[in-house]
């Protein structure tokens, strides 16, 4: 999962990464046949391009599947996904973000009875992964990986301002207490973003505020959210947190920069992070509110086009890359934070990061699935558009709510 939507789920690449056989003029459905299929997914670079090579590898060694990767970087797929299935030119298997699978369910098969079909286990998966990649009741893709947004911090700016490592559960009060010694100290406590998961997982926090009702519906008018709004502009004023931006990495490149002590993210980005700073890194949950202690899970995986002549294949090459060997080993090389549960403690043991675990834990069992919506996409362009000048202080919460609702119109 990428956790950024223009975005979620962290960092696209920023050039075009083709892999085998996919040239720049061929149909996504040439060559395609009962042991030839192709796979369109996002790439983020040389070592996403390596990593998702052995999935497909495997498929065709299990299933003797010859699966062929169409790789784009994160912030182009969707746009060529969605001109292929209009085009009719669209793979055979196709990822897809549970926060965007109601945007495709016209274009994806329903996959319950295939999966009942095959005897596959689904409670051998992530309970809140699983119900992500459901629309209506229907499941549309086995997802991968999952993971609930988090808040990744600097512990060597924490010492030095003399704030203790926060604890899984800590409260917002405990937050802005923190980030006042911070700014005291000279540091800006925060990264602020306005991209759909991370603004909608700190206001839930906060205060329960939420702009997508649990069953799918848009509520962009929803005081608390605008409440949350209004909250995140007031520690912008105070310097607690770094002015919104409609760079969607401009947070976690502040983080891993050193400019800022704390930001939000997924577990998928906890370890290629790791990786990149130059400090000790920690991680903790979102801070809580009124409303006790939540935060949003997001998660991805692999459905079938409705255009896909081989469903079945299709079916059984999905099952394959999402079983438990295939999300051990992703897991072990830091690729995401697996949606099967047997697979998950191999990600804790490969993370090497103090209280990752207990952090984890407990954020899952509190999490809840970020409901997606047929216009996803849009709300989180006008989040760019009209939540920035809200969280900069530029207008109020409530008339940024309001503009927002009525770019949506009717839900």
């Amino acid at each position: 999962m990428r956790r950024r939507i223009t975005a979620g789920l962290a960092a696209a690449a920023t050039a075009a990464l083709v892999l085998t056989g996919c040239s720049a003029g061929s149909s996504a459905s040439d060559g395609q046949s009962k042991d030839a299929l192709t796979w369109a997914m996002w790439i983020g670079g040389k070592e996403d391009k390596a990593a998702w090579q052995q999935v497909a590898d495997t498929v065709d060694s299990k299933e003797g599947v010859k699966v062929t990767i169409q790789g784009s970087p994160f912030n182009d797929y969707w746009t060529k996904l969605r001109t292929q299935l209009s085009t009719g030119t669209a793979p055979c298997i196709v990822s897809i973000q549970s926060l965007r699978a109601a945007n495709y369910t016209d274009v994806l098969v329903p996959i319950d009875d295939m999966a009942k079909q095959a005897g596959l286990d689904l409670t051998e998966y992530d309970q809140t992964a699983l119900t992500g990649m459901k629309v209506d009741g229907k499941l549309y893709g086995l997802p991968y990986d999952t993971g609930p947004m988090l808040v990744f911090y600097n512990k060597d700016l924490l010492k030095k301002a003399g704030v203790e490592d926060p604890k899984p559960g800590w409260t917002t009060d405990e937050f802005e207490a923190a980030a006042a010694k911070l700014k005291a100290a000279g540091t800006t406590a925060y990264g602020t973003s306005i991209a759909d998961i991370p603004l909608e997982s700190q206001i839930l926090g906060y205060n329960g505020g939420r702009v997508i009702s649990e069953d799918g519906k848009l509520d962009a008018t929803n005081a608390k959210f605008a409440d949350g709004l209004d909250w995140l502009a007031g520690l912008v004023k105070k310097g607690y947190a770094t002015q919104a931006s409609s760079d969607s990495s401009a947070d976690g490149n502040a983080f891993v920069s050193g400019d800022v002590a704390m930001y939000s993210d997924g577990p998928w980005s906890l370890i290629s992070q790791k990786a990149k700073v130059k400090f000790d890194l920690g991680v903790t949950t979102v801070p809580s509110g009124t409303s006790g202690a939540s935060s949003y899970a997001a998660g991805s995986g692999f459905g079938v086009s409705k255009q896909c002549k081989y469903p079945e294949q299709a079916f059984k090459a999905i099952e394959t890359m999402t079983s438990e060997d295939v999300l051990t080993s992703l897991a072990k090389q830091g690729r995401a934070f697996p949606a099967r549960t047997a697979a998950q403690q191999t990600w804790y043991d490969n993370a090497g990061i103090d209280g990752a675990e207990d952090t984890l834990k407990a954020a899952l069992d509190k999490a809840t699935p970020l409901p997606g919506n047929k216009k996803s996409d849009q709300l989180n362009q006008l989040f760019t558009q009209y939540a920035l000048q809200a969280v900069n202080g530029q207008t109020s919460a409530k008339d940024t709510m309001s503009s927002i609702a009525s770019q949506l119109g009717s839900d």
